[in-house]
This record gives structure tokens, C-alpha cells and sequence, in this order.
């Protein structure tokens, strides 16, 4: 094998390797963002009904 493409295969196996984690990536320390479904307002109450 001729020194550059040995050279060229040690500079590009990180690139191809990756880090091994799936996913999106993020930096270290920072929350991950939450999402919260808004509540719905409060059903209104039935009316007492009038005794006859």
C-alpha cells in the first residue's frame, strides 16, 4: 500500500466512523427542550336542575 492512500484511509476514518451516537447532536450540560400540550379549558359545570 502507498503511503498517501494509508495516510488518506488514517485521516478519513473518523469522518467515516463517526462517534457512535444516534440522533441529533447536542452539547453536554444542555436540557434537552420539553414539549407540553396547552390544557383545554374546564368543562363548564351542569346547571342544578330546579326541584318542581
Amino acid at each position: 500500500m502507498k503511503p498517501y492512500k494509508l495516510l488518506a484511509l488514517l485521516l478519513l476514518n473518523p469522518v467515516i466512523v463517526g462517534c457512535g451516537q444516534p440522533g441529533p447532536l447536542y452539547l453536554p450540560g444542555q436540557a434537552a427542550p420539553i414539549h407540553v400540550e396547552p390544557e383545554h379549558a374546564p368543562k363548564p359545570e351542569p346547571k342544578p336542575e330546579k326541584d318542581k
